[in-house]
């Protein structure tokens, strides 16, 4: 009795309202090699992904090297070398560097060792440094075979191999599969060659997602025959069949050609048996005429229109992207901002120290939220960024007003901004003529005759010329990181699927989270040469000031460049396609680059958009990297901006791992 290596039975997949796969069940003696045929889209991918735990049955059980394919694909994984139809491992990496980046996946003990081991086996030591991308086929299937060997598996699942391969890499290829299963490992392989199926020890035809014939194949007479059992309760006839005496192709089973007439495609009249093509009914072939300019011009317009109904990401941002620049630039953004936060301090509560702040109240630039009793409260309210302005009323103002003496009120601005506190200024130092006026009547009234009653002693802190390279270029550094980091790692997973290689990735024993991490790793050091260079042209090339932290000032930014790069590989898993990656995140800068403050000022917005600026990372970037640049504060100024970053960027790694799939389906 022979040891079963792949025990399954019932196994359906259906995608939508298709059914790929039907009650199939399969048996795979271990040490075999066992042939799998059928016609394109019969199922036999299908069935070696739920094999390798890549693709969930919707029903079935069984077992694959005795773990459950439902609940023991980790295991599976660890023991199968699956290859893939199309090529999948990375063009841009060498023979040498795939193999070793595989051997270091399934935890290889010496990666290098093996990696050469594997070359030399396979014969591509002479091609060990070239990129796999420069392979002709035969040798990048080589390279794949490699691949899925290097972790000694116990079997191996190698779906149509040899597709487009000569002859002769053919045969070598073939010998490789009998000395590995010379050597104890099973093979369960699918082909369209009928020669390949003649090197199987046993066979299995499936078709339509219905196994319907297994057997083994044997030479009679030049032609390719078939000992087949056939399946189903209609028993139909599958036998092979040979008309060059070379190259065989299966007979249509019964059921097949019968499957075949419900899907309207009929026999070709003329051709081999067994052969079919799709011809539509009254079309007698080509003929001389044209259809013209405008016909031709029509197809194309139509299929245009096809394309851009079903690419749903690109028709949104052609309709959605113009609504929000309108919505942001015609309701959001504001130059001339108003009711900005002030504290005062007052030291003496007169009438005149009240007609004084009602004076600047009236002019809608000020709103007093904070009445503090010393300087020490005033500064930290200033230099945390929380007030834009803070005003001193002097002690025994009133007194000193009525008697002439002409006391100075103490006007601090946050000019880290001059635009937004531009206006302000200005319309504060036109009430010194004017606030008092209608107070410094009768006796007092020769107090506004020869001069202004008070003194207003303005201060622009951080940034008292005023020069617009303080505040722009240390905010670059927050709009750099977050279109580079952010775009780049969008295109991370995308990238992975389109070129084929997620597919191989994902049937290595190797968790979401260590290929988020080992994907975002890499982007966080480019981050930090990006840092240095933004940092060290801000100060030696445009004379910004760093008055606080270098050191807080990088680790800060390296975690904004993180939670950048969560943003962004959280997108690569919701997007089918690289383009769909960019447009993502365009949506996600250009709210960025507009509500967080760094084009315009944010205390201009109103309620609602500084809301939503609330919740981007740059927004609390921008404060931070200004802060330490320009005002020298610490940490514990900024542990708001701080801890908005940490969730941000928790909550962007949380999704991105929730949303990233570990199986195809």
């Amino acid at each position: 009795m022979k040891e079963i290596a792949i025990d399954v039975r019932g196994l359906t997949k259906s995608f939508g309202p298709r059914t790929v796969v039907h009650d199939l069940s399969l048996q795979v003696p271990k040490g075999e090699i066992y042939g799998f045929l059928g016609p394109n889209g019969s199922g036999k991918t299908t069935t070696l992904r739920m094999l390798c735990g890549l693709l969930t049955p919707d029903a079935g059980e069984g077992t694959c090297l005795g773990y459950d394919i439902r609940k023991e694909a980790d295991a599976i994984k660890r023991n199968v070398g699956y290859m893939t139809q199309r090529f999948s491992l990375y063009a841009d990496l060498s023979i040498r560097e795939n193999l070793e980046f595989v051997a270091r996946v399934y935890g290889v003990p010496n990666p290098r060792q093996a990696a050469r081991e594997a070359i030399g086996r396979l014969g591509l030591s002479t091609r060990a440094d070239q990129l796999a991308g420069e392979l002709s086929g035969g040798w990048k299937q080589r390279l794949a075979l490699g691949a899925c060997i290097l972790p000694q598996p116990r079997l191996l699942l190698l779906d149509e191999p040899t597709a487009g391969v000569d002859p002769k890499a053919r045969r070598e290829f073939w010998d490789e599969i009998h000395n590995l299963a010379a050597e104890g490992i099973t093979v369960l392989v699918s082909t369209h060659y009928m020669d390949e199926a003649e090197r199987c020890h046993e066979l299995a035809y499936i078709a339509f997602g219905e196994l319907l014939a297994k057997g083994t194949a044997y030479r009679h007479g030049g032609a390719l025959r078939c000992r087949a059992a056939c399946l189903g309760p209609r028993q139909p006839r599958a036998r092979f069949c040979d008309r060059s005496g070379k190259e065989g192709r299966w007979r249509a089973s019964l059921d097949a050609r019968r499957a075949f007439a419900r899907r309207r495609v009929h026999p070709a009249h003329g051709q081999g048996q067994g052969q079919f093509c799709m011809r539509p009914t009254g079309y007698n072939g080509a003929t001389d005429h044209d259809p013209g300019f405008f016909r031709r011009m029509w197809a194309m317009v139509v299929k245009e229109f096809v394309q851009m109904r079903r690419d749903r990401m690109t028709f949104a941002t052609m309709i959605f992207v113009p609504i929000l620049q309108l919505t942001l630039f015609g309701y959001a953004i504001n130059t001339d901002p108003k009711q900005l936060p002030t504290a005062v301090l007052v030291r003496d509560d007169g009438p005149l120290t009240r007609a004084v702040l009602s004076a600047m109240k009236n002019t809608d630039y000020f709103d007093f939220r904070w009445q503090v009793r010393d300087p020490e409260e005033l500064d930290k309210l200033i230099r945390s960024g929380e007030a834009q302005f803070a005003v001193e009323i002097p002690a025994s103002f009133e007194r000193d007003v009525r008697r002439g003496d002409r006391p100075a009120i103490l006007v601090i601005a946050d000019a880290t901004d001059p635009v937004a506190t531009g206006t302000a200024i200005s319309a504060v130092e036109g009430l010194v003529d004017t606030a008092l006026r209608r107070e410094l009547r009768g006796p007092d009234a020769s107090v506004n005759a020869t001069s202004p009653p008070f003194e207003l002693r303005l201060q622009r802190r951080y940034n008292p010329e005023g020069i617009t390279q303080y505040n722009i270029v240390p905010g670059l550094l927050g709009v750099v990181l977050t279109m580079t980091m952010m775009m780049f790692t969008a295109l991370a997973v995308t990238r992975e699927i389109e070129r084929g290689t997620m597919e191989s990735l994902l049937s290595m024993p190797i968790k979401p989270v260590e290929i988020m991490i080992g994907k975002i790793a890499p982007f966080v050091l480019v981050g930090f040469v990006q840092m240095t260079i933004i940092i060290g042209a801000a100060h030696y090339l445009f004379d910004v000031p760093i008055m606080g932290s270098v050191w807080l000032l990088v680790a800060l930014s390296t975690l904004f460049a993180a939670a950048n790069l969560a943003v962004g590989y959280t997108f690569s898993t919701f997007a089918t396609n690289q383009l769909q990656a960019v447009q993502m995140t365009f949506f996600f800068f250009l709210p960025n680059i507009l509500l967080s403050g760094f084009m315009f000022p944010f205390r201009g917005m109103p309620q609602w958009a500084q809301a939503i600026g609330e919740a981007l990372p740059l927004t609390h970037f921008l404060r931070i990297v200004r802060g330490i640049t320009l005002k020298g504060t610490g940490f514990a100024d900024m542990h708001i901006d701080v801890f908005a970053l940490v969730l941000f960027m928790a909550v962007a790694m949380g999704l991105a791992l929730y949303r990233f799939r570990t199986t195809l389906d």
